[in-house]
């Protein structure tokens, strides 16, 4: 609980303090790069003082991760900034509209690229995934954890369509991405995070164009399969 605290104390007074700074000067240079910086470096501090220790496999896998959709299983409120720390990757992503409640700090998020969804509106939806396609074609890197949510239970749920249907559309590279150790450290249900190790594995790459839309549940089945493998390795 102690280590949770100290997160919590660092965390809260940095985002605001880096977000309200960051967001000043990126939007003045044109360019959201200092924000993930920001973001790095707090996540960075707040790791080691939760005790946590990062290691990476694979990380070369990943190339030139431009119109690349990261897939990654999900466990614990630590997985994605594990894996903007671990992967050094400027990733996206499509969130649901909750996130963007927050007044200023929604700003910084859609200046760095994250897209709003609002899954109960169809229209809005079909948007919003139109918008990720678009910015994969020019570029840019998605994170994507298809389960939907965290797995309550560590083991490896159902995948969704929806972030490989978006992958098939831009032509994209898939790159799978198994995650140990962050449910053991900060497990679902509370704030409690305990110190140790996670490790990343980076996987071999997928190409969603070699899939034909009516082929996408094997694109699907093949993606889940490598990383149960490897969480099974």
């Amino acid at each position: 609980m102690i280590r949770a605290l100290l997160v919590l104390v660092f965390l809260a007074p940095y985002t605001i303090a880096a977000s309200v700074a960051g967001y000043g000067i990126a939007r003045l240079v044109g360019s959201p790069a200092l924000l993930y910086g920001l973001a790095r470096l707090g996540i960075r501090v707040a790791l080691f003082l939760a005790g946590t220790r990062i290691v990476v496999e694979g990380r070369d896998l990943l190339g030139d991760h431009r119109n690349t959709v990261i897939v990654a299983n999900h466990v614990s409120h630590l997985d994605a900034p594990v894996l903007l720390q671990a992967l050094g990757v400027d990733f996206r992503a499509v969130a649901k509209k909750e996130v963007f409640y927050v007044p200023f700090f929604n700003s910084v998020l859609r200046f760095a690229g994250f897209i709003e969804v609002d899954r109960a509106d169809r229209v809005q939806a079909t948007r919003a995934i139109a918008r990720a396609v678009d910015a994969l074609k020019g570029g840019a890197c998605f994170l994507i954890f298809p389960e939907g949510t965290r797995s309550r239970t560590g083991a490896l749920g159902p995948f969704k369509k929806g972030g490989f249907v978006v992958g098939m559309d831009a032509g994209s590279r898939i790159v799978p991405v198994a995650l140990q150790g962050t449910g053991e450290l900060m497990p679902r249900g509370g704030f409690r995070i305990r110190p140790g190790t996670v490790r990343v594995r980076v996987l071999d790459p997928v190409s969603a164009e070699s899939y034909s839309y009516g082929d996408r549940d094997a694109l699907i089945a093949d993606v889940r399969n490598r990383i149960a493998a490897a969480l099974a390795g």
